[in-house]
């Protein structure tokens, strides 16, 4: 117990003579400011009236103002926020306490490993009190967990705590960004159909959470296997499926990249010998691409961001999760739209926070089948929850299975419901149900 109230009453780790000496040499000489910015934020400061000197000469600094003792002792009164206190003789006393404003990259380190002691005794900390039970029940663990795990991965990459930034402090990355993509340069990650990538702006982005969403049937689980194929050649890919399992998944990849019909895959004594060639080389490429599969059922949505992080830390990178399908997952709420509700907005959640995109499959309501046109976004079940939380909503639709007719074996198509920051349209497709393979109309056609 006296170990415990020694830890309690222990001073967290700081160098008021490492900050003093940094803003110090900030208001000797402001061209140092982006040195310090590349170790410390204000929020580094173990001292708050030093955080707060910090932010005057970054906000005069960076508005093009001179930062000196005059300037940021006048800034500091007008703002009477933190800091409102500081006396002119004590920033006199910073500015002649350092010699020039060279040693302000050595110190500013010296700040930054004191802030990221602190940080780890503060998670560690929320771990012990977790675990005592303090404002967790049992249910809630997983996701303290998951909020500490995040927390530690953020240190390790050495991302600041997360606090609201200027927009003139985001501007200049944002223009940099702007100019590579005026160049060509793109954050878009093409998905593998032409019509969609056009649609989406030449593709989907780190952090989006695309629903696909169909009837039975349909092939919402077969058009993942393409865009699965076609992001895995940018790095890995997570694929959960709730329904099929990892041979059944493999079997389709290798029908489809084979364009070998699945009946000869299932049931090779009766293929022709033709087939080995194009499932030699069907595995030749599926075995050089990065796709992580896995087939565990009744998955919940703290097991989905489990995995992902798996593959992340596992393989160096995560690009892409596919989830199928979002009815099947298992999650709490006091209702099964409760449960689907949290179930999607923390799936977009993880994209944002691990990077990637997360494409979700979904069914379409009983409602869809009522009518022999093209679905809505009102048939998506348990619609609400589901499209405030998307990013895109697909909803494919293959005329034939409503209303066949000649002409239409093929063709399949993609209502772009929502697209949130793009138009909607409709993408057509070709479609071949037996290599289980989507490809744009005109490719497909051509194929035949």
């Amino acid at each position: 117990m006296a170990d415990l109230d020694r830890a309690q009453l222990r001073v967290p780790p700081h160098s008021l003579e490492a900050e003093q000496s940094v803003l110090g040499g900030l208001l000797l000489d402001n061209t140092m400011l982006d040195a310090a910015l590349e170790h410390i934020q204000a929020g580094d400061f173990y001292a708050q009236d030093h955080a707060a000197i910090f932010g005057a000469i970054q906000v005069l600094a960076q508005a093009g103002k001179p930062a000196d003792v005059i300037t940021v002792f006048e800034a500091l009164r007008e703002s009477k926020g933190p800091g409102k206190d500081v006396v002119l003789s004590y920033l006199n006393d910073l500015a002649h306490g350092v010699a020039s404003g060279s040693t302000v990259r050595a110190y500013a380190a010296i700040v930054a490993q004191r802030s990221l002691r602190r940080r780890l005794i503060r998670l560690g900390n929320d771990l012990v009190s977790a675990a005592y039970g303090g404002g967790a029940t049992d249910a809630e663990l997983p996701a303290v967990l998951d909020r500490l795990q995040q927390g530690l991965a953020d240190i390790a990459a050495g991302r600041q705590e997360n606090a609201p930034r200027l927009m003139r402090e985001l501007l200049p990355a944002w223009l940099d960004d702007l100019s590579a993509r005026a160049e060509g340069i793109t954050d878009a990650i093409p998905l593998g159909l032409s019509g969609v990538d056009r649609v989406l702006a030449g593709g989907a982005r780190r952090g989006d959470l695309i629903v696909l969403a169909a009837r039975p049937s349909m092939g919402k689980s077969a058009l993942t296997l393409g865009i699965t194929r076609a992001v895995a050649q940018l790095g890995p890919v997570l694929v959960c499926s709730l329904e099929d399992s990892t041979n059944m998944l493999i079997s389709r990849h290798v029908s489809s990249a084979g364009r070998t019909p699945l009946q000869h895959v299932r049931l090779p004594q009766h293929a022709p010998q033709s087939m080995w060639e194009q499932i030699a080389e069907a595995a030749h490429t599926l075995s050089g691409l990065p796709i992580w599969l896995d087939d565990s059922a009744g998955l919940s949505l703290q097991d989905i961001v489990g995995k992902a992080k798996h593959v992340k830390a596992k393989a160096g990178g995560l690009v892409m999760v596919v989830v199928d399908y979002l009815q099947l997952m298992d999650d709490e709420g006091e209702t099964r739209s409760n449960e689907l509700a949290n179930i999607t907005r923390g799936l977009k959640n993880m994209a944002k926070r691990l990077g990637c995109v997360v494409v979700l499959l979904s069914q379409l309501n009983r409602e869809a089948d009522k009518t022999t046109a093209p679905p809505r976004l009102d048939h998506l079940a348990e619609s609400g929850a589901i499209e405030q939380a998307a990013d895109i909503i697909g909803l494919l639709w293959r005329e034939r299975r409503r209303n066949p007719r000649p002409g239409n074996e093929s063709t399949a198509q993609i209502e772009f419901a929502k697209n949130k920051n793009g138009a909607t349209d409709t993408v057509h497709l070709w479609f071949d149900g037996k290599t289980q393979r989507f490809e744009d109309l005109a490719h497909g056609a051509e194929g035949q």
